[in-house]
């Protein structure tokens, strides 16, 4: 007769642990090992467990379960590779280093200020450049107006200068040649009307 007393084994219970040390990622590696059936994850946070693995565990999602609500410390939003210690912080809206002092996370926005800064340095740079090189061209496109005016200037001086000794050229020529002109007079007429008409 056969054992009715069958041992079914427990999903996963040959499978690799869960480790509290692994990362998010190397967690979810595992969960997609030992469930390839699995559609997603969504992450438990508890800031403030003791054991690290309850501050970011990773827990596998399957098809047709439904997660328009989620439990107290359940979240879908995933935690940035980056965080070492990650934890949900309703507070501030997602997820952030576990550090008291939050030191890592001061660190980590001052990275990400100081990185903006150069950005924002490196493109004040080049807009200073471009406009530094506008001037430039401008001071030039002046230089060179100033250059043709005083050209300018200096022509129309000396053509007033020619053109004055011209005139003055012209106005002793015409005096010379009044001058120079014989004087005619003229016979004085006689306006007696009485004599012409038979002295009447």
């Amino acid at each position: 007769m056969a054992d009715e007393t069958q041992v079914t084994p427990v999903a996963g219970e040959n499978a690799t642990q869960v480790q509290a040390t692994d990362s998010v990622a190397s967690q979810e590696a595992t969960l997609k090992k030992q469930f390839p059936q699995l559609t997603g994850f969504v992450y438990i946070s508890d800031p403030d467990a003791t054991i690290a693995l309850w501050r970011h565990k990773a827990v596998p999602v399957f098809e047709g379960e439904d997660l328009s609500t989620l439990p107290w410390h359940v979240y879908k939003e995933r935690p940035d590779d980056s965080l070492v210690d990650p934890v949900y912080k309703v507070d501030e809206g997602g997820w952030v280093e576990n550090d008291k002092n939050a030191q890592t996370q001061i660190l980590a926005r001052a990275q990400a200020k100081l990185e903006e800064l150069d950005k924002k340095s490196a493109e004040l740079d080049a807009a200073n450049d471009r406009a530094d090189q506008a001037l430039k061209s401008m001071q030039q496109i002046q230089a060179q107006s100033s250059q043709q005016n005083l050209a300018f200037m200096k022509t129309f001086t000396e053509q007033t200068k020619n053109t004055n000794r011209m005139l003055a050229t012209m106005q002793q020529t015409l005096a010379t040649v009044v001058k120079a002109m014989p004087t005619t007079t003229q016979p004085a007429q006689n306006t007696d009307t009485k004599q012409e008409n038979g002295g009447n």
